[in-house]
């Protein structure tokens, strides 16, 4: 280890566990030697030399296993590289399911294995009493076995990296605690230290449960809580072979490993124990908590009824060590919005040996290349809002997010905990008409709404939920009447200034050089083309527009307009999510609607699509957009909140004879996905071009100064394409998918889904997916097969268009 601190470096990584040395690892690999890793104790010593050591190679969904796939091989191949031994061994891993729905679970993880091409076997319980002879076979129905996942030993692999790290140049120096950073321009410059200060290009914050105060030192919002975490270990038992597989008994809230003859029972049980930092002496380091027998209670039964040998077993030791979670159970990486070149790595929710080496790798690539290489937009620190460091909303969320890890990953399942956060204005009222809210961002949204007789709450399934039902007469009312939707959660900004209409020129792919009281939708581009937002832009006069995006993005695309900006402009931005709540009227009655409580003229020919006008609505003023998510006729009121319930009650009074109907965003979704329209996040992300996505009627190529993405977008384009989004449909009535699952074209694996909901209209389930083709190859070869959806291990035919299914030519919303 060096010995002497340097005053310069150009990056800086703050933490010396597995993740500050893989990134360390992984930039010295690709040619950044001046690297610096700032330990405040030894390496290893916060969380990561507890872990159990599993390294796993599928997750629930697309991104999380792309991350961790990459560590069964690099951790593989460390020892011989580095000459430190890691304990690496490949034992395999046995998922079971106790149930019928945790089983449908693991097979739809099993599918998308067969999409990465990992080795995945679907077990009888007999077959996986053979894999796993500890096990009662009597208490399952059923799992899946990967061969090719393994364990190895936390400690020994992070010295492995950061033994491989210094090789390439990196320098490390323990008993060194940051205790502040320089800023300048918004930028990082520098970092603190007990030990000197430390000028610097890029610092990383690897700061584990200590990762929120790193980040308070520098301005920077890091929503992580600590929770103790609880495994034991038996003594060695003859039973206890050296090749036994990794047991997870998600049912049972826990996992078993082999350690050297001896069982290693670890848990995430459903209600945890959140962790003030405060409770931790100065200078924790390689410490263990207070063991805690009557929490460890619930897994530990469950464990004995599962693995019967537990029964004679003695224990040797019970651990339990802090760990780190999220309000939403992802990682946190990618540069800080609050300042530049302040990259985060943290947040691992005690995944960290798992997804360290993916982790690493692509935290190093985007320092490197200055953006992602791939899509990493549900971990993007970006996503979270200001309110999410609030330290009572983190220690009650956290004692439900640890649990997450192992709780049923139902479609559309909700968080119980640190709610209500955020109201629309309207909250009371839809509350009183049945609603059943969901939540976003920390809003309360209602997803549906109950009838009378119904409680306005969920019965999870992978099938039909108890919504089913309701969502379906919503849905039908938006078709053929006329539904309202509470939008208030949309994320709005005022872009004002004289040099507005330059600044969005050049950030926005569409041309919104247009007329006052034209609205544009448009998609905000990285520079390889890549979608980081598609919004809607209104021009509300010569100096001011008005930006709409959704309410997950409110952080994210805020500080995407203000960073992208031309440095010379004079414009600013403004977030007036909060001003204005938002009711959609949508439906081939919406007119008839509206014209009850206006005298402006709805007519096509006054109030053509895309075009935005302030009206009288009741007693109040709104902004209206002639606009649709649902491919029908119908209006966004944008109102300042005060006068919403006022409006919101009149409509719905006078809209009682055209069989208004309030609708959720259930009904949003499976309408939206009939139409074949887009969601940021699912169908189009920051890996996805506007080609690809068949979105070009929303790109002006050739307006005058060009536009951020354009000559990325251009390339992409002369390599030629080599997918398409395309339209799905199931021929299974019955069958539902929801995103991630497989798509077979005439046998082969072509795609996956991207998003999907009953289409209550076309009868079966609709979404959108990517077909991979050879480059240029475009509709001929989309057209020219028979598909398949992989739904949870069994294959259903699909029909495929490049057409959306219903209303292709747009009549409808522009009649």
């Amino acid at each position: 280890m060096a010995a002497q601190l340097p005053s310069h470096a150009r990056v800086v990584i703050i933490g010396g566990g597995i993740i500050g040395c893989s990134i360390a690892y992984h930039l010295t690999k690709l040619g950044w030697t001046d690297v610096l890793v700032l330990e405040r104790g030894e390496l290893t010593c916060g969380t990561t030399w507890h872990a159990a050591g599993l390294v796993m190679q599928l997750r629930s969904n697309f991104t999380m296993t792309q991350l961790s796939r990459y560590g069964a091989e690099l951790y593989e191949k460390l020892e011989a590289e580095t000459g430190q031994a890691t304990g690496f061994k490949r034992n395999g891993s046995l998922a079971i399911a106790r149930t019928e729905g945790r089983f449908t679970e693991v097979k739809r993880m099993a599918s998308l294995g067969h999409w990465f091409g990992v080795d995945v076997d679907v077990v009888s319980p007999a077959a996986a009493r053979d894999i796993y002879p500890l096990l009662d076979p009597s208490r399952i129905v059923g799992g899946i076995f990967i061969p090719g996942d393994a364990q190895t030993n936390p400690a020994d692999t992070t010295m492995a990296l950061a033994k491989g790290a210094t090789q390439g140049g990196a320098r490390i120096f323990n008993r060194t605690s940051v205790t502040g950073f320089k800023l300048k321009n918004g930028a990082v410059a520098g970092v603190l230290t007990d030990k000197g200060d430390i000028g610097c290009e890029i610092a990383v914050n690897c700061g584990g449960i200590w990762a929120r105060q790193i980040g308070r030192l520098a301005g920077v919002n890091v929503p992580l809580y600590a929770a103790e975490h609880m495994y034991v270990v038996t003594t060695a038992m003859a039973e206890v072979k050296p090749d036994l597989p990794v047991l997870r008994d998600a049912d049972g809230y826990v996992y078993v490993k082999e350690d050297a003859g001896k069982l290693l029972v670890g848990c995430f049980e459903p209600v945890a124990k959140p962790l003030p930092l405060e409770q931790l002496p100065a200078g924790f380091a390689f410490g263990e908590l207070p063991a805690d027998w009557e929490h460890f209670e619930l897994p530990m039964t469950r464990a004995l009824e599962m693995i019967p040998l537990l029964e004679r077993a003695e224990i040797r030791h019970f651990l339990n060590g802090p760990e780190s979670f999220t309000p939403d159970n992802k990682f946190i990486m990618g540069e800080a919005p609050e300042v530049r070149n302040y990259f985060v790595a943290a947040g691992f929710n005690s995944q960290g040996i798992l997804a360290g080496a993916g982790a690493g790798k692509a935290m190093a690539e985007w320092i490197v290349a200055g953006k992602p290489t791939m899509d990493l937009s549900e971990i993007d620190i970006a996503r979270f809002h200001p309110f999410q460091v609030n330290e009572r909303y983190l220690q009650e969320r956290t004692s439900e997010s640890l649990g997450l890890l192992y709780a049923m990953h139902w479609p559309h399942r909700q968080v119980e905990t640190a709610r209500p956060v955020r109201m629309t204005p309207l909250h009371d009222r839809l509350a009183a008409r049945g609603a059943c809210f969901g939540e976003t961002a920390g809003w309360e949204r209602a997803n549906w709404y109950a009838p009378a007789g119904m409680k306005p709450q969920y019965q999870y399934a992978y099938g039909r939920q108890n919504w089913f039902a309701p969502v379906g007469a919503e849905h039908r009312a938006v078709r053929a009447g006329v539904g309202i939707f509470d939008l208030s959660s949309f994320a709005k900004y005022l872009v004002q200034g004289p040099d507005a209409e330059k600044a969005l020129q050049w950030i926005c792919a569409n041309d919104v050089a247009v007329a006052t009281g034209k609205v544009v939708y448009t998609a905000m581009l990285n520079a390889r083309g890549g979608i980081e937002a598609d919004i809607t832009v209104t021009r509300l006069a010569e100096d001011r527009y008005m930006v709409v995006t959704a309410a997950a993005s409110q952080t994210r695309d805020y500080h995407w307009l203000r960073r992208n900006m031309p440095a010379d402009a004079r414009v600013y931005v403004t977030d007036v999510t909060a001003g204005f709540g938002v009711l959609s009227i949508m439906g081939p009655r919406s007119r008839d609607l509206l014209r009850r409580l206006t005298g402006d003229d709805l007519s096509t020919a006054a109030f053509p699509f895309a075009t935005a006008r302030e009206i009288d609505v009741g007693y109040a003023r709104a902004l209206a957009l002639r606009v649709s998510y649902v491919g029908e006729l119908g209006w966004e009121l944008y109102l300042s909140s005060e006068f919403v319930p006022a409006v919101f009650d009149r409509l719905m009074a006078e809209g009682e004879d055209l069989g208004v109907k309030l609708a959720g965003y259930h009904a949003l979704d499976s309408l939206r996905c009939e139409k074949g329209f887009r969601h940021w996040g699912h169908d189009i992300t920051p890996d996805d071009t506007p080609l690809e996505a068949r979105l070009t009627f929303a790109v002006a190529v050739d307006k005058p100064g060009g536009f951020l993405g354009r000559d990325g977008l251009l390339r992409r384009k002369q390599e030629g394409l080599r997918r398409t989004l395309v339209h799905l449909t199931l021929d299974d009535p019955e069958a539902l998918f929801f995103h991630d699952e497989p798509i077979y074209r005439n046998g082969e694996k072509a795609g996956r889904i991207t998003s999907g909901a009953f289409g209550y209209t076309l009868g079966r389930a609709v979404g959108l997916g990517y077909i991979h083709h050879p480059p240029g190859a475009g509709s001929a070869f989309i057209a020219d097969g028979r598909y398949e959806i992989e739904i949870a291990m069994e294959r259903t035919p699909a029909t495929c268009s490049l057409a959306a299914f219903y209303d292709p030519a747009h009549e409808r919303m522009r009649a």
